[in-house]
């Protein structure tokens, strides 16, 4: 049996069976050093095989079929809190993010979604304002290109209590919904301010630039802008910039910089008083 079949198989059985305990079976099973003679007479330990990556072909090949893609979830659910580790992991946050949000943005009917019929004078302000929804998310779940809505319209509005994690030593954020993992995002840049102590903070303001100037939902330039999350810590913004030749804001000293995609995204789903704890 080669070490990859026996990789998958162990690995396999330890998140399925064990949850939790399947990083001791990983210990146990793969930390074992395969020693070859170098030329010296000195043993050389050889790499330890990856027992991430066969489960997430398995994973690929689940999706490639349009199989149980809960099934799926959960198995991603486990890779990531079994084997932390693993230089695989994130490959498996990022698909488990895009299941996710390919969920929380279905049109299809959910605990966590309400069914608005547009009536007449409506607009996404004043529905936003009337479902406590950020009228980003409402554009974005509904698939809008205009800000027109003709009465009758059918719209579903998802829900979510979206907290952010922001990980210093692996320069990383990832997105919880309701305490679980959501979506993980890997920033194109990550500079912290020199004062900042792991804590809790929270959003304190959402920016859109456009040439220079704030705009707001609904101008005509918002949809190309550049965004800003700025939190109660002066130096803590999440930003992006959408026109780098050209840039929409003069960028922040200090920060975590997204692609101008992730930062739309994550534009949509946190709003003023989201927490967000810096570990």
């Amino acid at each position: 049996m080669n070490a990859l079949v026996k990789a998958f198989i162990i690995a396999g059985l330890a998140v399925t069976i064990f949850g939790g305990g399947s990083f001791l079976a990983y210990e146990l099973f793969f930390k074992k050093k395969d020693y070859q003679v170098a030329k010296k007479g000195q043993p050389v330990v050889t790499p330890t095989p990856d027992p991430v990556l066969p489960m997430l072909q398995n994973v690929k090949q689940h999706l490639t079929a349009g199989e149980d893609t809960a099934a799926v979830r959960d198995t991603l659910v486990s890779i990531i809190q079994s084997f932390p580790a693993s230089p695989s992991v994130d490959e498996a946050r990022q698909i488990l993010g895009t299941l996710n949000l390919q969920a929380f943005f279905s049109l299809e009917p959910g605990p966590n979604k309400t069914e608005y019929i547009v009536t007449r004078g409506d607009s996404i302000g004043k529905i936003a304002s009337k479902t406590k929804a950020t009228p980003e998310l409402i554009f974005k779940a509904n698939g809008l290109s205009s800000l027109t809505l003709q009465p009758g319209r059918r719209l579903i509005i998802p829900s979510g209590q979206f907290s952010l994690t922001i990980n210093l030593k692996k320069e990383s954020i990832t997105l919880l919904n309701r305490g679980a993992f959501f979506k993980w995002y890997k920033p194109l840049d990550f500079k912290m301010p020199p004062r900042l102590l792991p804590g809790q903070y929270k959003v304190s303001e959402k920016i859109a630039w456009f040439a220079g100037a704030r705009v707001g939902f609904g101008d005509k330039h918002y949809l190309g802008s550049s965004r800003w999350i700025v939190t109660n810590h002066s130096g803590l913004i999440i930003c992006s910039e959408t026109n780098p030749q050209t840039p929409n804001a003069p960028r922040p000293a200090t920060g975590i910089m997204l692609g101008p995609a992730d930062l739309e995204e994550l534009f949509a789903l946190v709003g003023k008083q989201t927490p967000v704890v810096v570990e």
